[in-house]
């Protein structure tokens, strides 16, 4: 029995770091997991910083070094948050100045692909909380370019979105179409779980967090399309903001075993998805 998480965090500075965390998800059954950069305030760093946005990079890719050393399956993902955005708006930093900010970090995260170092970008996206209609069309020029750039590397994209419903998806599926990445490589993070079937029609790659009541047991109506992830933040200050990775790995566990998950399925979810949507950079079959 395989299990993935598609989407965590381990931060040495504010919480276990990556090497407590692989631990503890190694020792629950966990196989696989994709480490995802944070917010560079979060690890120390000053918002609009590019020095900090490379360290924040370098932990990424630092804590999918510790995974893999442990023996399990694991890349990074790296990229700048929306949050950045709204942060460098807030202290005056022109929209001009934000989104040459945001390019540049695009345009390093598809170097640190390129180099091996990742596997992906992101997150990038828009923020999930109300803000001005300007910030969101900030933002999806962002969304735009960072999925330019995934087509070009042929890498995945983590994107953090609001949570409107089917308007969502439609709108990535858009800016998706209008790059003409493989829409596979779009994983919808942090998705509701009610919506990972009608955001796989789209050819998109729906991530579903386990921690959400109810949401998982939505995403298996539409069949194991979807993958799963923590979204384990590593912060010990906020120790139940969402469940870590040893503990998805323990429920996927539990369901399995109560016949809740056959088994074909959570092999589909964890490891042919993943396979769909990292490709070449991320080999799990």
């Amino acid at each position: 029995m395989f299990i993935f998480d598609n989407h965590a965090h381990a931060n040495e500075i504010t919480g276990l770091g990556a090497g407590e965390v692989v631990r503890r998800f190694k020792a629950a059954g966990g196989g696989g997991i994709v480490f995802v950069a944070l917010l560079t305030w979060s690890i120390g760093g000053r918002p609009g910083d590019r020095g900090w946005v490379v360290r924040l990079y370098d932990q990424a890719v630092k804590n999918a070094e510790v995974a893999r050393a442990a023996g399990l399956i694991s890349g990074a993902v790296v990229g700048v948050h929306p949050a950045e955005c709204v942060k460098l708006l807030e202290v005056g930093w022109a929209e001009a100045e934000v989104e040459e900010f945001m390019r540049w970090a695009v345009d390093l995260a598809a170097r640190y692909v390129e180099e091996g170092r990742a596997v992906g970008l992101g997150e990038f996206g828009r923020p999930h909380w109300p803000v001005q209609q300007r910030v969101v069309e900030l933002c999806n020029r962002v969304v735009l370019y960072a999925l330019e750039r995934a087509k070009d590397v042929d890498a995945a994209v983590h994107l953090h979105l609001e949570r409107g419903g089917k308007a969502t998806v439609d709108s990535i599926a858009e800016l998706a179409a209008r790059t003409g990445i493989r829409p596979e490589r779009v994983v919808m993070h942090h998705i509701e779980g009610a919506l990972a079937g009608y955001a796989f029609t789209k050819g998109l790659s729906p991530s579903v967090p386990i921690g959400r009541r109810g949401e998982f047991e939505d995403a298996l109506k539409s069949g194991p399309v979807f993958v799963v992830e923590s979204d384990y933040i590593d912060d010990k200050s906020r120790p139940g903001a969402v469940i870590p990775p040893w503990t998805l790995a323990s429920k996927l566990r539990q369901y399995a075993a109560s016949g809740r998950i056959a088994a074909d399925d959570l092999r589909q979810i964890c490891v042919s998805n993943v396979a769909r949507i990292y490709g070449r950079r991320l080999p799990i079959e």
